[in-house]
């Protein structure tokens, strides 16, 4: 059992310690791009925590978007650009100018890189919400 005359810990706060582990993981991420390094191999598990992150979709709606997300992932890197974002929203009777596109690319786009991540595909749902 933890003791309230010691110091915090993880057993005491278990919200602070999962806090502790996004913004460390947050910080490698940052200092691995700022080195000019690919994250992606590095923090392939970080799409499982989409499920909470994203708890205003039940899973089934996430393994439809993920679904949606490498159908029109044609260069299999785990990422849309903006031609695959193009194909997808033609496709899904929703086509956009390539201003629109690059507007929406930007509005979620949180790594600069100018493509979407599945993480930043669901950002779209999310702020269309």
């Amino acid at each position: 059992l933890c003791s309230s005359a010691t110091a915090p810990t993880n057993c005491d706060m278990p919200a602070d310690s999962e806090l502790s582990t996004l913004l460390n993981r947050r910080q490698a991420i940052n200092d691995a791009l700022g080195e000019g390094r690919d994250v992606q191999p590095q923090f392939k598990n970080v799409t499982r925590s989409v499920y909470a992150e994203f708890h205003e979709f039940s899973r089934r709606q996430i393994k439809e978007y993920e679904f949606t997300f490498n159908k029109y992932d044609e260069g299999r890197d785990g990422y849309l650009d903006l031609q695959e974002l193009k194909r997808m929203m033609e496709k899904l009777g929703a086509p956009q100018t390539h201003l629109g596109l690059k507007a929406m690319i930007k509005e979620v786009d949180e790594d600069d890189d100018n493509r979407i991540s599945f993480r930043e595909f669901l950002l779209i749902f999310r702020k269309a919400k």
